[in-house]
């Protein structure tokens, strides 16, 4: 008979979110630097530090490593990148302000619909725990 109590979708979603709080603090930093001359725009190695994340919940080993940051709830770190697809401007910096608020727009959108879905997910499981409708 299947755990419940601990449902890996319940995980994953969580694991997700989390994924999400760091590359929202990887574009807000991108964008505090959108003057910075020299700057290079950074990116969360997102699809990277999913599969990460879920193989160290199958008792994979997480990467370590220059240019990463800790996830608390997944116990491990998640690659950050220099941002290749931004165009160099005179002063060197490569943050584009409308590509990063597009990409701040679209993972809040994400981690918003995540949000919604883990909710849903622990509600039911509350309803099967207390045997209500």
């Amino acid at each position: 008979m299947p755990n419940i109590l601990f449902d890996p979708t319940i995980e994953g979603l969580a694991r997700t979110l989390t994924l999400h709080q760091q590359r929202h603090a990887v574009l807000a930093s991108n964008l505090a630097n959108v003057e910075t001359p020299g700057y290079r725009a950074r990116e969360l190695d997102f699809q990277d530090a999913l599969r990460q994340a879920f193989e160290s919940a199958e008792g994979g080993t997480p990467r370590e490593g220059r240019g990463t940051i800790q996830l608390e709830s997944t116990g491990h770190e998640a690659m950050v990148v220099e941002d290749k697809t931004a165009p160099r401007r005179a002063d060197g910096n490569t943050v584009d302000l409308d590509m990063q608020m597009a990409k701040l727009n679209a993972n809040g959108t994400s981690y918003l619909a995540l949000a919604r879905i883990l909710g849903r997910r622990v509600a039911l499981l509350r309803q099967a725990i207390d045997g209500t409708r």
